[in-house]
């Protein structure tokens, strides 16, 4: 039986479905991973940056709750926004330009 066997596979072996295809010839020979390259927008081609105001620029009302700061901006814009604002207040505390005042505010240095 075994050596039945060990002859299938030896005759087997050398078929032509492990042979590799020719590469392609001609003036536009692709690459091979060109050849498997997925169809749609480039990777490496950046987006362009979302458009609006400056920061800086956007004025409130005072009566604004913050409900209504919630539903328009979100909760995870708000965030993303608070974490910026301690990161930048952090690094002024580190460089020493602002000091904590009697009321627990911190305030630029005189």
């Amino acid at each position: 039986m075994r050596p039945a066997i060990t002859l299938a596979l030896a005759l087997l072996g050398p078929s032509s479905a492990f042979v590799a295809p020719p590469p392609p010839t001609g003036q536009m020979a692709a690459s091979p991973t060109a050849r498997f390259a997925k169809k749609g927008r480039p990777t490496n081609v950046p987006r362009p940056l979302p458009t609006g105001p400056n920061a800086q620029d956007i004025r409130l009302p005072d009566d604004t709750s913050m409900e209504e700061l919630l539903s328009v901006m979100g909760e995870k814009r708000l965030k993303k926004v608070a974490r910026k604002n301690r990161r930048a207040r952090n690094q002024k505390i580190r460089e020493g330009k602002v000091v904590l005042n009697e009321k627990g505010e911190w305030v630029p240095r005189e």
